[in-house]
């Protein structure tokens, strides 16, 4: 497993993945304060769901449907956040994104906003984790 998601997976232009887990170690309310924490700091809007996962958003969905690519800063992204435990006791934390998204708010460029703000926010959550030293490990789906 690896610490930190490689923002560019090969050089042959294969997409970005669609999701990055990462294995916590230790208290898992604080572990979770950690991934909110982050998110808040990278601009996002949370939204906690009722079994506890978040769906993080940023930017207006109204520029972006109107002006697409163009909405610069306000390009909508959203991202969610899936929490689990393995069985070993051990919190997963899963961020994913909705692979047609960013092709329908902005086509390819849409889609290349969306795949960096992707992999910026798996990196943010690595290395607040791996700060934290609570980071054991990371997938990418």
């Amino acid at each position: 497993m690896k610490h930190k998601p490689d923002p560019n997976p090969n050089s042959k232009g294969d997409p970005v993945a669609s999701s990055f887990d990462y294995f916590i170690s230790g208290d898992h309310a604080a572990a979770r304060a950690i991934v909110a924490n982050t998110l808040t700091a990278q601009g996002f809007a949370l939204e906690p769901s009722e079994t506890g996962d978040l769906a993080a958003k940023r930017g207006s969905l109204g520029a972006t449907v109107w002006l697409g690519a163009l909405a610069g800063k306000n390009f909508h992204v959203s991202f969610t956040v899936e929490f689990f435990v393995d069985q070993q006791g051990q919190l997963i934390a899963r961020l994913n994104r909705n692979l047609g998204a960013g092709v329908l708010k902005g086509g390819a460029i849409g889609a290349s906003k969306t795949d960096g703000a992707f992999v910026d926010t798996a990196n943010a959550l690595a290395e607040a984790l791996s700060g934290a030293g609570v980071l054991t490990g990371t997938l990418q789906g």
